[in-house]
């Protein structure tokens, strides 16, 4: 068991069982389901990993648990649709992007590879390592040489060059 954030979000569990019953009976409107979502919830705090910096386990503990509201919620109305005897009308909106969103989408990711390509190996690395593998500044501080602060750095440099490049791109290709 991972002692040093469990015990904290265990003990905000025990102390807020109550609440989160009545969170989850009051958002999913059924009590049994949301006694599960409440087990659930308990488990999902058993399995967290260890490098989670748990600052306010009450917050977190309840960020949980609408995480697992929502995602319970989409499974009942997907299975609603999906016993729907009724096909949905001819005149529904496609949820597909159109041909110009898409090619748009692949030109911002174009010119979002090219500004990241752009960066230092480190502003790149701590950029990447925490936006796609999610890695937390401490991990990331470690695995490059660094201190935290630098990672913090790294992270806002990298994010504040690529934002500025792909506005500056769009600003041409508008005109």
């Amino acid at each position: 068991m991972h002692h040093e954030q469990t015990i904290p979000c265990l003990s905000a569990f025990e102390q807020h069982h109550d609440d989160l019953l009545r969170f989850f009976t009051h958002k999913l409107g059924c009590r049994e389901l949301a006694a599960d979502c409440t087990q659930e919830t308990y488990m999902h705090l058993v399995r967290m990993r260890p490098t989670i910096d748990v600052q306010n386990p009450r917050a977190f503990l309840f960020r949980v648990a609408a995480n697992l509201a929502v995602d319970n919620l989409r499974k009942i109305r997907i299975r609603r649709e999906a016993l729907s005897a009724d096909p949905p009308p001819e005149n529904t909106a496609s949820l597909a992007p159109s041909a110009e969103d898409a090619l748009d989408a692949k030109q911002r990711l174009v010119r979002l590879e090219s500004a990241i390509g752009e960066l230092s190996p480190k502003c790149r690395s701590a950029l990447l390592m925490n936006r796609l593998d999610g890695k937390t500044h401490k991990e990331i501080a470690e695995e490059l040489g660094v201190s935290e602060s630098m990672v913090a750095k790294y992270v806002i440099q990298a994010l504040k060059h690529c934002r500025s490049r792909l506005d500056v791109d769009e600003v041409y290709t508008r005109s």
